[in-house]
């Protein structure tokens, strides 16, 4: 991210509602991950080499991406929040029907993580299933917690493995906030809604979750939900029928679209510039304050 992309987000006030980013905190915890992880990974390779090679390294070898994951998920949605870049917001065709569309995905990098994450923990549980009942089937003595480590850890397998079912058949994918003249669409992880501006009374910053936007609709009104996969729950259904968005899944800094929502819902006269070039270029240059 470019010095002026910074400097164009920063200026934008921080909801007071949402915990302060970039702590000492937030950095200790990303260190500390990155560490545990950096650590896993060489405790693996020591262990696969040794002759006869251990098999304890096959443990520390899945759980080095998913400690480093979750270092990467402190730094992407804390450490550096705000220093989010600008130029993944752009105009495309988004909806049923298509309709020109102020577009910001969902953030690649955060994506990817999960990805990485998802891939380490199906290695891990699935090599617990695998070795507890290897020792059931061998011992025959149906040993109590091999029983349960077999069932906890093939329970855990077959439900990531119908994530990645979910994932490959578009139930499950990478999220886009669309501002459009008509409305505003969000396709969450799992779930897909679009709420037109006559029925948003407000847009405010929630005080739970992942930097939390919500938008409140009138009583009366009927917004379209669609939840594409039964297999994720996400906490933002339980808005419904309000908007619900998570700040720290946006690949821009959360302020940005907060205050581009709220810019939105109370200047009905410039809904219009959504479906156009114009409306690109007032988000990313961040020109959504009242002066």
């Amino acid at each position: 991210m470019s010095g002026l992309d910074r400097q164009l987000t920063r200026h934008l006030p921080w909801p007071d509602e949402w915990p302060t980013p970039d702590g000492l905190k937030d950095r200790a915890r990303a260190t500390a991950f990155a560490v545990l992880g950096v650590g896993s990974a060489i405790a693996a390779v020591i262990a696969l080499s040794a002759n006869p090679p251990d098999a304890r390294g096959v443990i520390m070898a899945a759980c080095a991406p998913l400690l480093l994951g979750f270092a990467g998920i402190a730094v992407l949605t804390r450490v550096r929040v705000r220093d989010r870049g600008i130029a993944s917001v752009h105009l495309a065709r988004i909806g049923d029907p298509a309709s020109e569309a102020v577009v910001i995905p969902y953030s690649r990098g955060l994506t990817s993580t999960y990805v990485v994450m998802t891939a380490s923990m199906l290695a891990l549980f699935g090599f617990f299933a695998t070795i507890s009942l290897l020792i059931i089937t061998d011992d025959g003595s149906g040993d109590g917690s091999m029983i349960l480590l077999f069932v906890a850890s093939g329970t855990a397998t077959l439900y990531l493995l119908l994530l990645v079912v979910e994932a490959l058949r578009g139930a499950l994918s990478r999220g886009v906030l669309a501002l459009a003249p008509t409305g505003v669409y969000h396709r969450s992880w799992a779930f897909t809604s679009f709420f037109s501006w006559e029925s948003v009374i407000s847009v405010t910053a929630g005080t739970t979750g992942g930097q939390l936007i919500t938008a409140a609709v009138y009583d009366n009104s009927t917004p379209y939900f669609h939840r594409r996969s039964r297999m994720w729950r996400q906490p933002e259904l339980s808005l419904a029928p309000h908007l619900g968005v998570q700040g720290v899944n946006l690949s821009v800094d959360p302020a940005l679209a907060y205050h581009a929502l709220h810019y939105y819902q109370r200047h009905p006269e410039m809904r219009a510039e959504l479906g156009s070039q114009a409306g690109v270029d007032r988000i990313r240059s961040a020109n959504l304050i009242e002066h």
